[in-house]
Order: C-alpha cells, then sequence, then structure tokens
C-alpha cells in the first residue's frame, strides 16, 4: 500500500506504547460504540446466514414406532432381520474463526478510520453476535506469521479477550501471507466457519483457500478506503510502499496518472472477485467510510435471504 510522504507512518507494533488503561479504554470503545439494537439485527442476521448445523452420530438402537424412517441403517437391518436406526444428537454450536489481517497496508487511513480500525470494530460485532447466538469464537491476526491465536471459546469472557487482542496485540511484521493463518486453521479447527478481514492487496495463493473451502464455510472481507482509487489533483506527492518501504514521487496532477491509479485499484478489485471465484470464498467489500455495522447486517442479511431461496 502507498503511503502519502510526510504524513505519520505507523510503526511496526500498533500497540507497544498503550498503557493498560487506554488498552481498556479503547476495548470498551470497540464493544460498545455502536447500539444494542443495531448489534441484536447483526446476531439475528448472522443467525439466518451462518452454516447450517450438522448432526452427531449418538447411537444404534432397534427401531421402535415414531422413529424417522430416514434414518434406517439398512445394513445392520439386514444382518440382524429386524429394522434398526441410527440416532443423532443435534450440533447446535458452530465454531466462527475471525483470521485478521495484522500487516503494515492495514494502517492506512485517519485515526479512528484505518483499515485496521475497521477490520477489529467488524471482528469484534462478528464475535459478538457469534457468543450472543452460543457459538463459540476462535481469532487469528496474521501478518506473514500468526502474531497472535486465541482458540475457540464463548461466554462474556472469552469475548472480552477476544476484543482485548484485537486492540492490544503488536504485529512484528510489516507484510502479509494469509495462508500462513489458514494452514494453521486448517490443521486445528474441524468444520467451522471462517471469516477473513483484510484489505487482499498481496496475492494469495489459490490451492490451499480451496482446499479450505471444501471443509469449511470461508467469506472475505475487503477492506476499502477511498483513496486508494481516487487521487486528488495535488501535484508532486511522494509515496511509500508501507510493507516494502519503497519510495517514488508521482505528478497527481497528471489526468493520464490519476486514471492509471484508478484504473490500477478497478484491476485489484477484479483481481480479488476472480480469486474468491476460483478458490470458492464469498467476497464482500467494506469501505472505510462506513461503520462496520451497516455493511454487515446488509451482507448477512442478503447471505441468510440467499439460503432461505435456495
Amino acid at each position: 500500500m502507498i503511503w502519502p510522504f510526510g504524513t505519520k507512518k505507523p510503526e511496526p507494533s500498533r500497540s507497544s506504547s498503550l498503557d493498560a488503561a487506554a488498552i481498556v479504554r479503547q476495548s470498551r470503545r470497540l464493544r460498545f460504540r455502536v447500539r444494542p439494537g443495531a448489534v441484536s439485527m447483526l446476531s439475528g442476521a448472522y443467525h439466518g446466514a451462518r452454516p447450517g448445523i450438522g448432526l452427531t452420530f449418538a447411537e444404534l438402537r432397534a427401531y421402535e414406532p415414531g422413529d424417522d424412517v430416514r434414518h434406517l441403517d439398512w445394513n445392520v437391518t439386514a444382518r440382524q432381520g429386524r429394522p434398526y436406526v441410527r440416532r443423532f444428537v443435534e450440533e447446535r454450536s458452530l465454531v466462527l474463526w475471525l483470521l485478521v489481517d495484522v500487516s503494515a497496508s492495514l494502517r492506512f487511513g485517519p485515526d479512528g478510520k484505518t483499515k485496521a480500525d475497521r477490520a477489529s470494530q467488524a471482528a469484534a460485532l462478528l464475535a459478538t453476535a457469534a457468543i450472543q447466538n452460543g457459538d463459540r469464537v476462535g481469532l487469528a491476526l496474521v501478518s506473514d506469521r500468526i502474531e497472535a491465536e486465541l482458540p475457540p471459546g464463548g461466554g462474556t469472557r472469552h469475548l472480552a479477550r477476544v476484543v482485548r487482542a484485537l486492540v492490544a496485540t503488536p504485529a512484528s511484521s510489516r507484510r502479509t501471507s494469509l495462508a500462513v493463518g489458514l494452514s494453521r486453521l486448517r490443521r486445528s479447527a474441524r468444520r467451522a466457519f471462517i471469516v477473513v478481514l483484510s484489505d487482499f492487496l498481496t496475492p494469495e495463493p489459490v490451492g490451499i483457500w480451496r482446499q479450505a473451502s471444501r471443509r469449511h464455510e470461508v467469506v472475505a472481507l475487503r477492506l476499502v478506503d477511498p483513496r486508494e482509487e481516487t487521487l486528488p489533483s495535488a501535484g508532486l506527492v511522494a509515496l511509500e510502499d508501507a510493507e516494502l518501504g519503497t519510495r517514488r514521487i508521482i505528478d497527481t496532477s497528471s489526468a493520464r496518472v490519476r486514471a492509471a491509479y484508478a484504473e490500477a485499484a478497478e484491476k485489484r478489485r477484479a483481481d480479488h472477485r476472480r480469486w474468491c471465484s476460483a478458490a470458492g470464498l464469498t467476497g464482500y467489500e467494506i469501505s472505510t467510510t462506513d461503520d462496520p455495522i451497516g455493511p454487515l447486517i446488509q451482507f448477512f442479511t442478503g447471505r441468510a435471504n440467499r439460503r432461505g431461496e435456495s
């Protein structure tokens, strides 16, 4: 990601200078900045859009009047000479894994509205909605390595730990490789609902994500800042890549330069859509100009409606 030269560039650690009181204040703002009614709406939309609950085998027993004939075990029935049914226990809880990008490119934007801020807010809202629905939530903060990981858990105390990790975990690397975090989830997670929050500026391999989407339900939420798409006419501007540290000077007064900038942004959007399609993921964009609660409700409501129609 490019940064206007002369603006304040964040340090690699997002929170090394934060004391305990500041962390608590940020956690509270992150959790309670939206109306409770809006969180309830998100919780309902999330519940309707989450993957269908499954069934776990409990026992095999002789058929009794009233049993569901669809659960007859024909192999055992043939061997025993009388009908047997399989009994299942409904799995009421789901594991929601939040895979959050904490690389340097996410720190682009004004205070309180950077892509990192919006990603953290969205993750906190999703964790709240999931835990209110009785689901368990796991968290992985990823740059080009696992910066922090919380195993799935439920309840208000676990939610507080998730939120605290989102605001207080330092990032030791500027680079991005989300597949590193996905590899960990693929090894440790049973079938789960995985939500990835990133700007997806660094190309990701298709194969490993396609493998994950065959087992898990994966949603890719792409964070976008409008200034990444439209370049103002401001004369000569020095730009720096946040992750690589390379710099260049461009003439923003040139219509050709501004057009090329907009075309590059549109190409990134098209590439992301193609990548999602090839990997079998569901993709959605969230602008940093919007509070995440609205786009999340819209996304999950639309997703729930599509599930109801299928």
